[in-house]
């Protein structure tokens, strides 16, 4: 059986004889693994479509229930790659990686193609706002994961005005009008507006994360989502090199 899909590269792994084991994020939100025989030899035809958060056309052969099929075409349409652009190339790791690990297969959701696609042209565009196009990944993926609260109103007392000064794991955002927190631990003024920003923006206009608010909040998502995943090895270089 042969299975033409879009799909998104997410990771490379080599194999014996110049081989490549590498997973996709499908246009239907399932992660799948193939086989690329012959991909690192300096003649295959495809030895540019194997990058990380490359936008593909990808044919698979073989039984649908396999967990390893062969990968007979792979078709480059568009990659967000920019040369002299360390921090985009960082970014790119990262989220191969996170999607790499959130995405099941077997089960599709369609969200995660969407975003992953919308942050891989927003970096190939503005590859200099790599960061915030990581931070507002970030976001949206806790969301897709369900682990992050919406912050239109108080998890408590469901005060939709107030400072939001705390994240609890059981009621979700708190504001200041319920919840008495030392002002040397609560969350900076202005988290509110940023994840207002960030949940009706689009990919390519990701809010700048400079501000007291805005740098809170990714340090809060960023962690509760990296606890989830367990650590990464494409952060821990990221943080080296850039942060």
């Amino acid at each position: 059986m042969i299975e033409t899909l879009q799909a998104i590269v997410l990771r490379p792994t080599p194999f014996h004889d110049g081989g490549l084991v590498v997973s996709f994020l499908t246009e239907h939100g399932e992660r799948k693994v193939g086989l690329a025989k012959g991909a690192k030899k300096p003649s295959a035809k495809w030895v540019s479509a194997f990058e990380p958060l490359s936008l593909v056309k990808v044919g698979f052969f073989g039984r649908e229930l396999a967990e390893l099929r062969r990968i007979t075409r792979c078709e480059l349409q568009h990659s967000p790659l920019t040369l002299g652009a360390l921090d985009s190339s960082l970014v790119m790791g990262c989220l191969a990686d996170l999607f790499d690990r959130v995405a099941k297969e077997g089960v599709e959701d369609p969200r995660l193609f969407r975003l992953l696609s919308a942050c891989s042209r927003a970096l190939k565009e503005q590859p200099q706002r790599a960061l915030n196009i990581l931070a507002y990944a970030e976001h949206w993926l806790l969301h897709c994961m369900g682990l992050l609260p919406h912050p239109k109103a108080c998890g408590r007392c469901g005060n939709g005005e107030a400072p939001l000064v705390l994240l609890s794991a059981d009621l979700g955002w708190l504001c200041a009008a319920c919840t008495p927190v030392d002002p040397a631990e609560a969350l900076p003024p202005g988290i509110r507006e940023h994840l207002k920003n960030l949940r009706t923006c689009p990919a390519e206009a990701a809010p700048e994360i400079e501000s007291r608010a805005a740098k809170a909040c990714t340090e809060l998502i960023r962690a509760r989502l990296l606890t989830e995943m367990g650590g990464l090895r494409s952060y821990e270089v990221m943080h080296r090199m850039v942060l």
